[in-house]
């Protein structure tokens, strides 16, 4: 693989470079030698606790339906770190870098709880050579991290590294960036502007959100799971775990609710345009005084789900479960269901020069103005996976859903068909082909990303200001579309697409350092969705219109109607810092991070104290408030302070 060999040059020309250790025999044995690379490091050591009571998620479950609690002061974190720093000069004009990172962390979940390759706790974190060709031209060829952005707490332009949110922010933007191969290559044009070239061939590493390490378990049990991607791989409200139940539940229909469940014989159901709405409103479905929503209760808990199915009643108005939201499906749509299962496949480009990310930046000053700037380009695969939904038949060949419209009762009925040969898909019966597979593909998509970038010095009696932006372009980003009407009766794969859209954010920052030490910064930002779509839908079969809109892909769910983002998603950051103390041993800081909607609300306060030249200690609370639907809202209840020391060597 290329980065493996580029990797193995890199240490390779370091190993070469070492002097013999052997002592020349005119050498006085006493004399000291110095090491030829320069070994430093850090040993950090980080405590942290709950400060709420609840479920580990605001709205989440386990597989069986119960909330995950923990109790106050239950620990968030137990972390121990060892960085080692390796830095040498093979001559004038050459140099290499490596960092080493090694952890691990008593409280995470298995995959959070140690070393791991292409996240922030990757134990190869950095490793480049530096080359000055001439003194216009210089090149860091290897691992490493590459800074465009200027706010704080975001990252817009930011966007050559991947990001590791498996604390939701509470990193730092040097510790949470994910650091890859790459070629950056920076020529001087003068004293005031300067031109920069990135390549990189490592193309394949995203963003690490925590819900889709492990598809298979949805990482429960990790503390800051998103919403969306408890809905998509969460042991109960993912629908990667619900396919198999409702797989289940359709063999019931099938069975015509057989004597297992002490239900009449023959109801025949399936092959009905009879909707699940229909059924569950008769109330002698299942016999004299049976009502079928009783019926629906009995077969899904007969056949032992433990997913987010079906509550116990049927609430189409108010939708939390998978049968609310598909209250138009026709028993006739549930023969395509029958034996259903699900994959979860990766499809992701090849590391490759071909398949390579490349970026441009030009970068220059104005001294008589005080002004600094940039216009900046990059194409590139996004850094956000997004997931396709399709049909796969037991042997592996590609399903097209086909829907059937009956004029006599309006109802819209599914079907699936061979995608090559058209010819219908039996799961069972006559014929039987094996239970269809709903598949979950992640994927990649290219993007070109137009940005620019200044801060701007203004003098004044009262203070210094620092006036900053960053303005992104994003061209042929994938949004996803969530489909409510065709969801309710019954296309799975055609309710959740994605679309391409273009976004437009920008950030707009003011800094100034006030009472000689109190440093100040204010900023607005906007991601404007200029392709967002909301909208009403309404197909046969639909017994009234359905919303189709573009879903937050971190806050939607089951519990909330798959909830629309904004077109305009605003906040609002306020940090302050300062130091205390002789000689600014401490300082402390304070970040606040507000949405413009659901009230939600991220409040850092964090301290560093050095206690001597070795010994640093750090602490910090975090607060998470909001709508329980909310960005930051949904992680209420993993609030938490921490206590923490770090030893330099």
């Amino acid at each position: 693989m290329k980065m493996n060999k580029i990797a193995l040059s890199l240490a390779s020309v370091a190993l070469l470079a070492l002097p013999s250790f052997a002592l020349a025999d005119d050498v006085d044995a006493d004399e000291e030698y110095e090491f030829p690379i320069d070994i430093s490091g850090e040993l950090l050591g980080n405590y942290g606790a709950y400060m709420k009571a609840g479920e580990t998620h605001n709205p989440l479950k386990n597989a069986d339906g119960s909330n995950q609690r923990h109790n106050i002061g239950t620990k968030s974190l137990a972390e121990v770190r060892a960085k080692l720093y390796l830095n040498q000069e093979l001559s004038d004009d050459v140099s290499w870098h490596g960092e080493l990172d090694f952890s691990r962390d008593w409280a995470a979940i298995d995959g959070y709880d140690k070393t791991r390759i292409n996240s922030q706790y990757d134990w190869l974190r950095e490793l480049y050579m530096d080359v000055a060709v001439n003194d216009d031209l210089s090149l860091r060829i290897g691992k490493q991290q590459v800074v465009w952005g200027k706010a704080d707490g975001v990252k817009f332009l930011d966007i050559i590294n991947p990001t590791d949110f498996r604390h939701w922010g509470q990193d730092s933007m040097e510790d949470s960036r994910i650091a890859l191969w790459m070629l950056n290559a920076e020529y001087a044009i003068d004293d005031d502007s300067s031109f920069q070239m990135i390549y990189v061939p490592q193309v394949n590493v995203t963003n690490q959100i925590p819900g889709l390490y492990n598809p298979e378990t949805g990482d429960q049990g990790q503390q800051f799971v998103p919403l969306g991607t408890d809905t998509l791989f969460g042991q109960y409200n993912g629908f990667y775990n619900i396919g198999p139940d409702l797989g289940a539940v359709a063999g019931a229909f099938d069975a015509a609710f057989s004597a297992g469940f002490g239900l009449p014989l023959g109801d025949a159901l399936l092959g009905q345009t009879t909707t699940v709405a229909q059924y569950a409103a008769n109330p002698n479905a299942g016999g004299a005084g049976v009502s079928g929503n009783d019926v629906l209760a009995q077969t899904v808990q007969g056949t032992g789900a433990t997913t987010n199915l079906f509550g116990g009643t049927l609430n189409t108005d108010n939708p939390t479960t998978m049968f609310d939201y598909m209250g138009d499906t026709t028993f006739g749509t549930f023969d395509a269901f029958i034996g259903l299962k699900t994959k979860y496949v990766k499809k992701h480009p090849n590391n490759d020069f071909k398949n390579g990310n490349i970026g441009f930046k030009y970068a220059g000053t104005n001294d008589d103005i005080g002004l600094n700037y940039t216009f900046n380009y990059y194409y590139h695969y996004d850094n956000n996976p997004v997931f396709d939904i399709s049909w796969e038949g037991a042997n592996g060949q590609a399903l097209d859903a086909v829907t059937t419209v009956d004029a006599a009762t309006n109802t819209a009925t599914i079907s699936l068909v061979d995608a090559v040969t058209r010819a219908a898909y039996n799961p069972t019966g006559a014929g039987a082909q094996g239970g269809a597979t709903m598949v979950f593909t992640e994927k990649q998509n290219r993007v070109n990303s137009f940005g620019t970038s200044f801060d701007y010095a203004i003098d004044n009696d009262f203070a210094p200001v620092i006036v900053r932006s960053e303005i992104v372009y994003d061209k042929g980003t994938l949004q996803p579309i969530v489909d409510l009407g065709k969801l309710a009766y019954g296309d799975l794969a055609g309710a959740f697409t994605n679309k391409k859209a273009d976004f437009l954010n920008y950030v707009v920052g003011l800094d100034m350092t006030v009472m000689r030490n109190l440093f100040m910064s204010f900023q607005f930002m906007d991601k404007w969705n200029l392709d967002y779509v909301d909208e009403n839908v309404q197909y046969a079969g639909d017994s009234r219109a359905y919303s189709k809109h573009t879903a937050n892909p971190a806050t939607m769910s089951l519990a909330n109607g798959f909830k629309k983002a904004e077109e305009h998603q605003i906040m609002y950051t306020f940090f302050l810092s300062r130091p205390f103390l002789e000689g600014d041993a401490l300082r402390v800081n304070n970040i606040v991070l507000l949405e413009n909607d659901n009230g939600g609300y991220w409040d850092r306060l964090d301290f560093e104290y050095s206690y001597s030249d070795d010994i640093v200690l750090t602490g910090a609370l975090n607060l998470y408030g909001g709508d329980d639907f909310g960005v930051f809202g949904q992680m209420a209840n993993s609030s938490n302070m921490q206590l923490g020391f770090k030893y330099i060597f």
